[in-house]
């Protein structure tokens, strides 16, 4: 399967979300790229207001919880001297760009979350380089350029709703005053030892793998809780980015900045998959 970067532009989808009327679960947003591509590098632009609120950090952890490298810069205030009027400044479209280009030789599908027509030249050129090119936005705040560019393949936010939309169990979804990532409550309780829930794959390394999960958390499941006997010289080599695993919560750490739970695998038809790959 092929390599996705996505790269959201968080000014643009704080509008998005707005005209929409419907918040987007990030953990879900992942989840749906995971379940499409053999890996998923997500970057997440956003400028940054002094001083940080509660909301704004929770919102931070959220994200860096479920796998977005997030890249962000003070808002500036600008006073025009003649009027005295003071203008804020945020753009982060330059890193954005700088950051596709440097590292387009690290993914095949390019996804870009914005209905700005000033990415038209990183387009372009990403697709002289061969790379897929996928935006979302949603209709009315996409540029007409944008949609009538040759190449691009083109998603509407608003048709992947029951995918990705941010929706709790017996909560009604708020819709008004919606729009900004720092209002939005992310204080979800946090699962008693014992819980069981499927999580997908977000990152193998050699002593475990993390997986996504409803509790906005780190989430880790360790090479020594997977069931399986054998000898694993290279996790990487038998996991795979489409996985799915039925685990239960063992531990769980809320002393550090971003809670951490580890995890038992708790499907043993996913243990015996592991050891036949180990085998073959």
């Amino acid at each position: 399967m092929s390599r996705a970067a996505v790269f959201i532009d968080g000014a643009n989808l704080f509008f998005t979300q707005r005209h929409l009327g419907w918040q987007i679960d990030f953990s879900r947003l992942m989840s749906f790229f995971i379940s499409a591509y053999g890996s998923v590098q997500a970057n997440y632009y956003v400028p940054a207001s002094e001083p940080v609120s509660e909301e704004n950090a929770a919102f931070t952890r959220v994200l860096t919880a479920h796998g977005y490298r997030i890249t962000s810069k003070p808002v500036k205030k600008i006073v025009n001297k003649e009027t005295g009027v003071v203008v804020m400044k945020g753009n982060l479209d330059v890193e954005l760009v700088v950051d596709a280009l440097s590292a387009a030789e690290q993914y095949d599908t390019f996804i870009l979350f914005s209905g700005d027509s000033d990415f038209l030249p990183l387009l372009r050129a990403l697709k002289d380089k061969g790379k897929e090119i996928i935006v979302y936005s949603t209709q009315g705040l996409s540029a007409r350029e944008l949609l009538a560019e040759p190449g691009i393949t083109y998603g509407d936010l608003a048709l992947l709703k029951e995918r990705i939309e941010q929706v709790r169990p017996g909560d009604p979804l708020r819709v008004e005053g919606l729009a900004t990532a720092n209002e939005l409550d992310f204080s979800l309780p946090l699962p008693e030892v014992g819980t069981i829930f499927t999580g997908g794959v977000l990152k193998v390394q050699p002593y475990g793998i993390f997986l996504s999960s409803p509790y906005h958390v780190k989430c880790l499941l360790p090479l020594s809780f997977l069931g399986i006997s054998r000898h694993i010289a290279d996790l990487t080599a038998i996991v795979r980015m489409t996985d799915v695993f039925d685990v239960v919560v063992f531990h769980v750490n809320s002393a550090r900045e971003v809670a951490e739970i580890t995890v038992k695998l708790a499907d043993k038809k996913m243990t015996e998959e592991l050891t036949s790959r180990i085998e073959g």
